[in-house]
């Protein structure tokens, strides 16, 4: 037998032909490499998603990848031309760096400006951009085949023109492409693709233009050919024995072997040759890895404003530039911050300035620094409430004097190094926190400053996950839902769980298919699509910014429906194509503050500012020692309420403890715990030995003794050891990692260096494997010192200000009803009184108001369910000429065509009209009394508007008056205040039983969420609804809905319980119920132990758990190495060594690191025993993420 030419596929579809193909770039890998291919395309439909995902993968199996594209096209000189759906196929492959380049450029424009359905070009388009670029005429949707194939009726229809046509459209491709346009064969079996198989050849034996055999591949083996069947009905949300859907004929769409090929086209050599033409013609190499800081852009109008000398005043993007306007700025800045620190502190202040500035400087940053700087003063221009820092950026003085930051990093010994290391060059990541609802009013100056192209925000995508796709795979084969629902349910809720593990964990999975054929196929295609790429959506704060149009270094994209540009590379590899991203977060605990400062200007004529309050204030420290901290920043949950009374914070540097400590690892290490003891003097302060103290006393004073930050942690390095402060966070990194042979280097050295200095060597090393230990627990101060400052502003709000603060905090959850309710009743707890909304008194918003010598907080009309904002506005610009005197008044002088029946009603079960004398009922029951009055003065405005008199309101005032009709009950008016406010106002049904109530034991409904699996507790309230149903089996059971005084809660009731409980008990009166909490990480279930009277729960007993802390994961790094007894050792320990952590595994190699679930947990001890393994060591997730 000849020797089987080599083949390259060239149409090929990935994951990332969103939910059409279902190659999974890794495995299609390895897959390439096993059949002996050694070059592959990718050709995903009009995207280049998975460029960069390809090309690593492919890399690392030793194969060439070729980056390409199945581009749509369309024939209107128009690229945005909407008229005509019709698009046709064709396949584009990069030959080198400009046809990448092109490549990017043209699938951004067909997204950004060709969109239609499909992301689409045109042919003036790709004329213009073809240089570097192979092209092929792609499957029966290409243009050439389109024509070729005159038996499809459908062709026919929409205007097919047959041979002649098809070899024109040939020729104008060759005449733009030249010897880099093939002609493309495909053999699947398809009735059409073999009617049009014979002309291809004769096209280009009469044209000279080479014919290319190709497989249109969607999925690895031939097997998942059904799976994929299966998928496509996910896309079309099609039934897969619909009759009528989309379907392949063929199972021919798998990557075939190049001996399966050679018999497909053994008689067209040529064509297989021409892959490997095509193969080498593509040599591309993407430059990865090497992210450059873009520049500061200079417009002209930011020249005028400039009154300095710059180097290249026509240059918009200059690094000399940014150089030179970076350190004026920080110098003018840090002169204004010095107005608040002592006169003999300023010489240190502006000793560190510059030498940060040098820092930045030579690691070529100022322009990111000016960008962040640019953006931050906009926003604070626009009076856009920005954060006082977040991250390792809150420990520079330059981000503290151009004002990005608000804490002072000096005197909470806050270190620069720890967000830029000039020993470790790394990009320098700065998250910004903005006013959540006004936060894209920024992104879109940072457009409207760097232009569109040169903006983008980064795209992420869904994937079809455990749960889900087996939820999506029964949809389309029509399981029923209920039977679906407790398939779905078997697998098991663990974070990252796949169905391979579920499979081995979950014995009744493997049950149920071996019994259920339908339950068998489910799980089948399940596993076949398993984590592929569902949809793609936005990261949700992620922007990158460019001194360039970004389709040079990413292919943009644009969502559908939205007018935001996103980068079609994931967020993994924008600085692997270098870019640079920043974080617009949005904090919503800002628009609070803010809302709760303007309430106070509005009424005590005061401006509150911040940087002249003492955040050593005694009475915001008197408020958080009692845990009365809801609303509170961070504090507010009740393990935090609970902490802040055992801990008695009494200053800022407290605060910022505890927001480092209440995290898992000090909880669980006893760190928290000794941190409150030593506090209170009930435990020992020391500083790890007598000569060491005058070192260590000044770093750990504020911390009792207790290393509890990074910054601590270099610094005693630095103190102790000798290195340098960037020296010293290399300590740090390396601890992180606790690789056993740098550490026991580290280790030298630090003795090394304590020894020079004085120290006693063995307490030096003493003291190293102590910090070894705690700085895996260590937190990033400059996080959370900046976090404390958000902190104290609420701490300060609520203490001095409870009523504006109360008003702000109700107007930002007014939709969140769960909220709202503990607000009230946190109201009420202050003492301040919460009125009910009306016509005269009432904002938009909550408001803080006196009445009748009373602190009160108004309802805000813009809360109430039904009216709008466009309504209330309405209304309230109509009182701006005065309060409305009466109903009359009322209907005389809004807009009826934006206060309609439904708005009134709304307005009137709410109580806003009460104050006109009428009854709800009276309003209510005569309301179409109401709209005929408003529909003639809304005619007498139109009339007496332009006349003589238009001007006199005596024309246009209607009166009325309605029949004085009794009030509804108070149980009735409750009702009215819950359908329109989402809560009771004027009262509780439960009022009348709350001193009965109080001598329980009873948890509230809001609580649940805070308690572990296990708890028994007691819920007291009224029934609202018992739903009866009955069961698959026939047995009768009840879904009962009890109103507790913070909300609703449901659940079930079996028939024993159901009917002890019709029978036995007064429905109308409040009822307790002991139940047992079961939990799992996505579901709470209430199982019903006990139906009591609210006299016998009085002795009632409960066992309540809090919920523990979730624990973050342990991810182990482990070398790729041929030595299986690493495995094994391995193997062995994590056995051994289970429990309740997540284990990650991260296998590294010279060419890509790969991430592994588990599907097993661990334990602590695991930690200590895998540093007995060869090269493998602990990655330190937790602080990784604290920048």
């Amino acid at each position: 037998m000849s020797k089987i030419p080599q083949f390259t596929h060239l149409h090929l579809h990935t994951e990332y032909s969103l939910l059409d193909g279902a190659n999974k770039i890794k495995p299609l890998a390895k897959k390439i490499k096993e059949l002996g291919m050694t070059s592959v395309a990718m050709t995903d439909h009009g995207n280049m998603f998975g460029t960069i995902d390809f090309y690593n993968a492919m890399k690392a199996e030793g194969i060439k990848p070729i980056i390409g594209m199945e581009a749509y096209i369309h024939n209107s000189e128009d690229l945005s031309d909407k008229t005509n759906r019709q698009r046709f196929h064709l396949c584009l492959y990069a030959k080198d760096e400009e046809g990448y380049k092109n490549l990017m450029y043209l699938s951004s424009k067909a997204y950004m400006e060709g969109f239609y359905y499909y992301p689409r070009i045109n042919k003036q388009l790709l004329k213009e951009h073809s240089s570097g670029l192979v092209c092929s005429a792609a499957c029966l949707q290409g243009e050439v085949n389109w024509h070729l194939n005159t038996q499809n009726e459908r062709n026919v229809k929409n205007g097919s023109k047959g041979y002649e046509e098809a070899k024109r459209v040939a020729l104008e491709y060759k005449e733009i492409f030249g010897d880099d346009f093939y002609l493309e064969i495909m053999r699947h079996g398809i009735s059409d693709q073999l009617f049009v198989d014979d002309q291809i050849l004769r096209i280009s034996a009469e044209t000279g233009i080479k014919v290319v055999a190709t497989n249109d591949t969607h999925y690895l083996e031939q097997k998942d050919a059904d799976a994929h069947e299966a998928f496509m009905c996910i896309a079309m949300n099609k039934l897969y024995d619909d009759p009528n859907r989309l379907r392949h004929s063929v199972h021919e769409f798998y990557l075939k072997s190049p001996e399966q090929i050679y018999k497909l086209y053994a008689d067209i050599p040529e064509a297989i040759e021409a892959t490997q033409e095509i193969a080498n013609k593509c040599n591309l190499t993407i430059k990865l890895g090497n992210p450059t800081p873009p520049n500061f852009k200079f417009t002209r109008d930011k020249l005028k404003e400039l009154n300095i000398e710059i180097p290249e005043p026509e240059n918009e993007y200059s690094l000399e530039n940014d150089k030179v306007l970076f350190a004026f700025e920080c110098r003018k800045g840090l002169e204004d911050r010095l107005k608040l620190v002592p006169l003999e502190k300023h010489e240190e202040y502006r000793a560190r300035l510059e030498t940060e500035i040098n820092i930045i400087n030579n690691m070529k940053f100022p322009g990111y620094m000016l960008i962040v700087w640019d953006f931050v003063k906009v926003a604070k221009d626009m009076q856009i409430p920005v954060g006082p820092g977040r991250g390792s950026a809150a420990g520079s003085l330059v981000a503290y004097s151009l004002k990005i930051t608000d804490i002072d990093p000096i005197p909470y010994g806050l270190l620069f190094e720890r967000f830029l290391n000039p020993e470790r060059v790394s990009m320098p990541d700065i998250d910004m926190d903005f006013c959540q609802s006004r936060r894209g009013e920024i992104i879109d100056y940072v457009v409207q400053q760097y232009g569109r192209a040169n903006v983008a925000q980064i795209i992420t995508f869904g994937k079809l996950l455990a749960k889900g796709v087996i939820r999506d795979v029964a949809r389309v084969l029509d399981m029923p839902y209920a039977k679906a629902d407790a398939m779905a349910k078997l697998i098991p809720d663990e974070l990252g769980i796949n169905l391979s593990s579920s499979w081995e964990k979950e014995p009744k999975i493997k049950e149920l298919c071996e019994a259920d054929p339908q339950a068998a196929r489910v799980w089948e295609y399940a596993l076949a699509l398993e984590g592929l790429n569902r949809n793609a959506g936005t990261h949700a704060a992620g922007v990158v910014i460019s001194n360039e149009p970004l389709w040079n270094k990413t292919p943009l994209f644009k969502p559908s429906g939205l007018d935001t540009i996103a980068t079609q590379y994931n967020g993994k590899y924008i600085e692997d194509v270098d870019l640079i991203k920043f974080d617009f977060l949005g904090l919503k605990t800002l628009t609070v503050i803010d809302e709760a400062i303007k309430l106070i200007e509005q009424r005590h004529q005061k401006t509150i500012d911040f940087k002249t309050i003492d955040v050593n204030d005694k009475g915001v420290y008197d408020l958080i020692q009692t845990g009365d901290t809801l609303g509170l920043f961070q504090i507010e949950s009740d393990g935090m309420q609970d902490l802040c009374k055992r801990l008695k914070p009494s200053n800022f540097e407290d605060i910022v403890a505890v927001l480092a400590l209440y995290r898992p690892g000090p909880m669980e290490s006893g760190m928290l715990d000794d941190f409150i003891e030593r506090k209170h003097g009930r435990a020992k302060i020391d500083y790890f030995h007598d000569e060491l103290e005058e070192v260590l006393k000044p770093i750990l004073e504020n911390t009792y003794g207790v290393i509890v930050y990074q910054e601590q942690v270099m610094q005693i390095v630095q103190s102790v050891g000798g290195f340098s402060l960037g020296g010293a966070d290399l300590v740090r990194r390396a601890m992180g990692k606790k690789i056993k042979e740098e550490m026991d280097k580290l280790k030298g050295q630090f003795a090394d260096g304590a020894q020079e200095k004085g120290f006693t060597r063995a307490y030096a090393e003493e003291l190293f494997d102590l910090i070894v230990k705690f700085a895996g627990y260590g937190f990033n101060k400059s996080h959370s010192a900046a976090y404390a400052l958000v902190t104290f502003y609420t701490s300060y709000l609520k203490c001095y200000y409870p009523a504006e603060f109360m008003a702000a905090l109700l107007t930002l959850e007014k939709d969140n009803t769960d909220k709202v309710v503990r607000y009230v009743d946190e109201v009420k707890r202050l003492g301040l009184e919460l009125f009910a909304p009306d016509i005269n008194k009432s904002d938009l918003v909550f408001s803080a108001t006196n009445i009748d010598g009373k602190e009160v907080v108004m309802f805000g009309m813009g809360a109430i369910k039904g009216a709008g904002d466009v309504a209330i506005k309405s209304i309230l610009k109509a009182r701006e000429e005065g309060d409305f005197k009466d109903l009359a008044d009322f209907i005389s002088r809004i807009d009826s065509s934006k206060v309609n029946k439904r708005v009134i009603e709304s307005l009137a079960k709410a109580g806003v009209f009460d104050s006109f004398g009428y009854s709800r009922n009276a309003i209510l029951s005569q309301i179409e009394k109401i709209l005929d009055a408003t529909n003639k003065a809304s005619s007498a405005k139109k009339m007496a508007f332009g006349s003589l008199f238009g001007d006199s309101s005596e024309l246009t005032t209607i009166d009325i008056e309605l029949d004085r009709l009794p009030e509804y009950s108070q149980k009735e008016i409750l009702e009215l205040e819950k359908a329109s406010l989402g809560f009771y106002v004027s009262g509780h049904p439960l009022d009348e039983y709350k001193d009965k109530i109080d001598k329980i034991n009873y948890t509230l409904s809001s609580q649940i969420d805070d308690l572990a699996d296990g708890s028994q507790i007691l819920i007291v309230g009224k029934i609202e609804e018992i739903v009866e149903k009955i069961s698959k089996k026939g047995s009768k059971f009840g879904i009962v809905s009890i109103l507790d005084f913070h909300g609703t809660v449901e659940f079930m009731l079996f028939e024993d319980k159901l009917k002890e409980l019709k029978e036995s008990f007064d429905l109308n009166e409040p009822i307790a119920f002991k139940v047992r909490i079961s939990k799992t990480e996505q579901f709470t279930r209430m199982n019903v132990l006990k139906i009591e009277t609210i006299y016998e729960a009085q002795k009632e007993k409960v066992k309540i758990k809090q919920k523990e802390e979730p624990v973050l994961p342990l991810t182990i790094a482990v070398p790729l190495s041929d030595d299986e007894s690493i495995m094994h050792k391995l193997f062995d320990i994590v056995v051994n060594n289970q429990g309740k952590r997540e284990l990650k595994i991260l296998v590294k190699s010279k060419l890509a690191d790969i991430e592994l679930e588990s599907g097993i947990k661990v334990n602590d001890n695991l930690e200590k025993e895998i540093l007995k393994v060869k090269g493998v060591y602990i990655i330190d997730v937790e602080n990784s993420s604290n920048k």
